[in-house]
């Protein structure tokens, strides 16, 4: 790769975020398949501004084409991007426990199932909804609802 150019750029001028950025579009831009994607984190080493205005469209865009499996912990991705469906993983912990005690446990459903925390309940996954597991967990995760919530006058 030494001496290589990427998109007009030498690469050792790229920083990794715009390394990451170029390399999720291309992949995303220049396939014509429609078999699904698996993006795992897209976030790492992009600002916010590159996720919200450059990798959120062209999501919204690509999924209507083929579907996108990505694990993240950015709001902006999950909420902006308008996930259909949103899986939370619970590894069991004095402070997090899953009542069967397994390691990992998950919960499946969309951004809109809400569910106000049972604070009896001793399941953390089953104690509030998937809208309440997001904005604890995404970063920024409320405030993305509250945008949300703003642009669709909820």
């Amino acid at each position: 790769m030494e001496g290589d150019k990427i998109g007009g750029f030498s690469e050792p001028t790229m920083t990794p975020g715009k390394r990451a950025l170029f390399l999720l579009r291309l992949i995303l831009a220049e396939s014509d398949d429609t078999w699904p994607l698996l993006i795992d984190q897209p976030e790492d080493d992009l600002d916010s501004r590159s996720i919200y205005y450059d990798i959120v469209p062209f999501l919204k865009e690509k999924k209507k084409e083929r579907q996108i499996i990505m694990v993240s912990h950015n709001a902006n991705l999950v909420i902006g991007a308008d996930s259909e469906q949103v899986i939370v993983a619970n590894r069991h912990w004095s402070d997090r426990e899953n009542a069967d005690a397994k390691q990992f446990n998950y919960l499946t459903g969309s951004l809109e199932f809400s569910k106000i925390r049972d604070k009896d309940c001793k399941d953390t996954l089953l104690s509030q909804g998937i809208r309440e597991h997001s904005c604890e967990i995404l970063d920024g995760g409320k405030a993305a609802f509250e945008l949300r919530k703003n642009k669709y006058n909820i």
